[in-house]
């Protein structure tokens, strides 16, 4: 939705906060100025004023504060340079205007409630202007947290000089990407620590609650009491974006508050968003021609139409089980198969229904095609309970135990894949697909079989058993290695867990002792992770910023606190 994606998270970015002229401009580090020592500042620069004054336009006594300090002396008591707006110009106009006038006539500027590399007159009353957001050390923050975040195959990773001119033009899912997922895992660290401001508080609701309206907008299943939670937030982004920029709403602001009758009219924005007509005007700008305008519709209309009658007759044809029409039709894949990139095809494809594969072959080929491999005991303990759940009517029991009446002994043989796809988006394992390994997911075997739980595919493995009536199975299973939640007192320091429709939050980098297997039924999506050392915590924990955007979570206990 471009009035969401390109019309609010960018507009933001750029307009509100200005973020496309961070670039760094020196590498030369900056001390910040404390309020006090802005207070010794100014001293100075008065006492160097008056000095100059009285000794006849002296002015290197006037260059040795920042310029930040001269501009806002200036600026408070109308005091303007002529020509370029140099520290010199400034130092010069300051001077010159105590010919006319006593220094001690001044008004000093007051000092600011936190640290500072560049003093300047604070807007309003928590210091929120459009050019003292985002400094150039959050700027580089995120970036290097972008280049460390693991995300999904399926999402394609901003520019690493994201906030630069020179990274060109974004597309719209790179700007739903690094607002709602990269800055998310950034800024609440930042802005929620000891040292942030009440202004840096109110500037990370204000986007949160934007961040919370967009994903809530673009989520596969909708209902009135989503529909109605996104008006809120959207609603709150805006009110709190007059209040604290005095910003001037555009029509992307006012349009927004017509979705939500949209989505309760016409459901989940994935059945009528324009997208899939801007993909075919790519597709159609992409394809060479010969400039003959007149025919070029017909020849385009008639290829598309060959096009889906040859997709038509391959996918429709019962062709013979033989290893040369295998070997034709994962060509055919391979040349034709649709891009599964970027969020906006894994949105269509999540609508779809659920279907699970490794490859383009049958789960029995695959099979037939790799070596078999022996389970580890504790992995094959639980691929035993695994398949006895739910309960059938034909149980199985450890190869190590008795037989008793109707149990068949469970082969403790496999064969392990790189991966595997479920609803055309591909998990795999840590060693060959780590960019994919990071799922939430649920143990239908434990104590509490509905708690969503962050891990790691650390395997992936087909397994195949005969009942002692029906067909052999051949099934998928996957081996996760579960983070560890935090305790409860530092539970309590996680930034995350105040904004919790976010569906974020933090666990120790490290596993539990006991592993997981779970059917691919039991995977509920990919989480975007991030390693770091949180304030409070002092441990390496991992960020789990989940990307489920199907389940519905309890609004009654997720109601957005910003207190």
């Amino acid at each position: 939705m471009h009035n969401l994606f390109l019309g609010e998270l960018r507009h933001h970015c750029r307009e509100v906060w200005g973020i496309n002229i961070k670039d760094k401009p020196t590498t030369r580090k900056i001390t910040p100025h404390t309020p006090e020592e802005q207070r010794k500042w100014l001293g100075k620069l008065v006492s160097a004023l008056r000095s100059s004054a009285a000794s006849k336009r002296l002015l290197s006594p006037l260059t040795q504060p920042r310029k930040g300090y001269l501009i806002a002396l200036a600026h408070l008591n109308a005091i303007h340079p002529h020509g370029k707006l140099t520290k010199l110009e400034y130092a010069k106009a300051l001077l010159k205007w105590t010919e006319s006038n006593d220094v001690d006539s001044l008004v000093i500027p007051p000092v600011l409630s936190k640290d500072t590399v560049d003093f300047h007159l604070a807007d309003n009353e928590y210091d929120i202007s459009k050019q003292g957001i985002l400094t150039v050390d959050v700027i580089e923050r995120i970036r290097a947290d972008i280049k460390a975040t693991y995300l999904p195959s399926w999402i394609e990773r901003p520019p690493l000089n994201f906030g630069s001119r020179s990274h060109g033009k974004l597309k719209a899912d790179h700007w739903r990407t690094v607002c709602t997922i990269s800055m998310v895992i950034t800024l609440i660290p930042i802005w929620t620590s000891s040292t942030a401001t009440e202004g840096d508080r109110l500037l990370l609701e204000n986007f949160i609650h934007l961040v919370v309206a967009v994903d809530l907008a673009t989520r596969r299943t909708m209902d009135a009491q989503r529909a109605r939670l996104f008006d809120e937030h959207m609603l709150s982004y805006l009110q709190t974006l007059r209040r604290l920029f005095e910003h001037q709403l555009v029509p992307n602001h006012h349009l927004s508050l017509h979705i939500a009758a949209c989505l309760l009219l016409f459901g989940p924005v994935h059945g009528w968003w324009a997208y899939p007509f801007e993909r075919y005007n790519g597709i159609i700008q992409r394809l060479n021609t010969n400039n003959k305008i007149d025919e070029i519709p017909l020849t385009f209309m008639r290829l598309f139409y060959a096009g889906a009658e040859l997709r038509w007759l391959v996918a429709s044809t019962e062709w013979p089980d033989t290893e040369e029409f295998r070997d034709l039709m994962e060509a055919f894949s391979r040349v034709y198969q649709d891009a599964a990139r970027g969020t906006r095809v894994v949105d269509v494809l999540g609508t779809l229904s659920s279907s699970v594969t490794s490859s383009g072959r049958s789960l029995h080929d695959q099979f037939k095609s790799l070596d078999d491999t022996r389970l580890d005991s504790n992995i094959y303990a639980k691929l035993v309970n695994v398949v006895n759940q739910p309960h059938t009517s034909q149980l199985y029991t450890s190869y190590l135990s008795e037989l008793g009446d109707g149990l068949i002994h469970l082969s403790p043989y496999v064969r392990k894949l790189a991966k595997l796809e479920v609803n055309g988006v591909t998990y795999g394992s840590r060693d060959s697909n780590i960019r994919n390994s990071f799922a939430l997911f649920r143990d239908p075997c434990s104590s509490e079989p509905t708690l969503p739980r962050a891990g790691q595919i650390s395997e992936v493995f087909l397994h195949r058993r005969a009942p002692a009536e029906g067909e052999v199975v051949v099934e998928l299973f996957l081996v996760l290695d579960e983070y560890l939640p935090l305790s409860e007192q530092h539970a309590a320091q996680d930034p995350y867990t105040r904004f919790p429709l976010l569906n974020t939050h933090l666990c120790y980098d490290r596993f539990r002792s006991r592993r997981r297997v779970i059917r691919p039924v039991d995977i509920q999506c990919h989480f975007a992770s991030l390693v770091y050392t949180p304030d409070g915590i002092d441990k390496p924990c991992i960020v789990v910023r989940s990307l489920d955007r199907v389940s519905h979570v309890n609004l009654v206990h997720l109601i957005m606190q910003f207190s």
